[in-house]
């Protein structure tokens, strides 16, 4: 059997990644290749997750961890799929704080399974509004430094730098962080995209399958600064079950509950990393996320149907002490539900910040 080709999408929280792993999965499916997808978060009931398996996608999770500290349970996931799925292709998504891919993913699978595993060239996503925030002042103001660093660390060892959601932008916005990414990070090939309209994705596809991953040097990185970035970030994960006493437009519920707590941020001055919500009932579901709070809602994803009944999955990276996170959440929830006459069931959450970054391997 020929070797696997594992393409490892990276990036910062918000940057697309979910929504660019699905254009590459369609792409590649049409061209008749077998694809499986493996995602990673620091924690459980992942919005991204379930987005991709409504898309009728083949998914297997890492949890509690990035793939580098768990590194084992990545390898598991990708030899489950081997064996019992034989993709053409894995595409792998980790954590949106997670860096130094390198050294603790990319040398470790060259030096173990070389013969069984094909690693493309390290892809990182980049949300143009970030990177604009970076190249007008150094960073984002809504962000200590430490997150900032991450920031330029994950575009710092990139192979491909896909500038994504450029149906937001003007050419000329296009063409000047295109140039400002090519002037900071020589080593990468930057190719703009847009993995929601799917612009792009043939010719980063046609770059990704026709190379390797470069042999490049590890970066430098103060893990301390690193573990000090993740440390800001405040994580929630809930799910529940909402019970209308109608058929509803949860399509506009989703953005009565996202405006809220964007809201309900931004009175705090805490920055939005991630907001995102996945509503499902039955095969129909919506999808829809925040990467600021002077952002937009964005939906990847509308109900088709207004429903009486749905699941409903929130996940928040935000600048914010996690237990304050989750009684805003819990807080704009309920008020939220009584404004639409909306019965909440089996609500499960869970809000932490993440453990200081423990790869099992570090090559340089």
């Amino acid at each position: 059997m020929s070797a696997i080709k594992l393409i490892i999408v990276g990036g910062f929280l918000g940057a697309g990644k979910t929504t660019c792993i699905l254009s590459m999965a369609k792409k590649l499916i049409s061209k008749g290749k077998k694809v499986d997808i493996v995602t990673n978060d620091q924690g459980s009931q992942l919005v991204d997750t379930n987005f991709l398996r409504s898309a009728g996608l083949s998914v297997l999770e890492v949890t509690g961890g990035c793939f580098c500290c768990k590194f084992d349970e990545f390898v598991d996931r990708i030899n489950n799929l081997a064996d019992s799925e034989m993709p053409d292709i894995i595409l792998a998504e980790p954590v949106g704080s997670c860096t130094d891919l390198v050294a603790t993913i990319f040398r470790p699978f060259k030096l173990n399974f070389a013969s069984e595993i094909k690693l493309s060239p390290l892809c990182v996503v980049v949300d143009p509004r970030r990177a604009k925030k970076f190249m007008l002042s150094g960073g984002d103001v809504e962000f200590p430094d430490e997150i900032n660093y991450l920031f330029k660390k994950q575009l710092e060892e990139a192979d491909i730098i896909l500038l994504n959601k450029i149906d937001m932008l003007t050419q000329q916005e296009v063409k000047s962080i295109s140039d400002f990414l090519k002037e900071n990070f020589k080593g990468s090939t930057v190719m703009p995209i847009s993995a929601k309209e799917e612009t792009g994705i043939d010719e980063c596809m046609s770059v990704i399958l026709g190379s390797v991953a470069t042999d490049r040097v590890s970066m430098d990185l103060d893990y301390d600064i690193y573990a000090k970035a993740e440390e800001y970030l405040g994580w929630l994960n809930s799910s529940v079950i909402l019970r209308g006493s109608d058929y509803l437009d949860f399509n506009q519920f989703i953005v009565d509950l996202l405006k809220s707590i964007k809201e309900s941020m931004g009175a705090q001055k805490s920055g939005i990393a991630h907001l995102k919500v996945y509503a499902v009932s039955d095969e129909d579901y919506a999808k829809a996320s925040i990467t600021g709070v002077d952002e937009d809602i964005d939906f990847s994803q509308y109900m088709k149907n207004r429903a009486k009944n749905v699941s409903l999955i929130v996940n928040a990276r935000i600048n914010i002490d996690p237990d304050k996170l989750a009684s805003h959440v819990d807080r704009v929830l309920k008020d939220t539900c009584s404004k639409w006459g909306i019965k909440m069931d089996g609500i499960k959450t869970e809000s932490f910040k993440p453990k200081k970054p423990e790869p099992k391997y570090r090559i340089k």
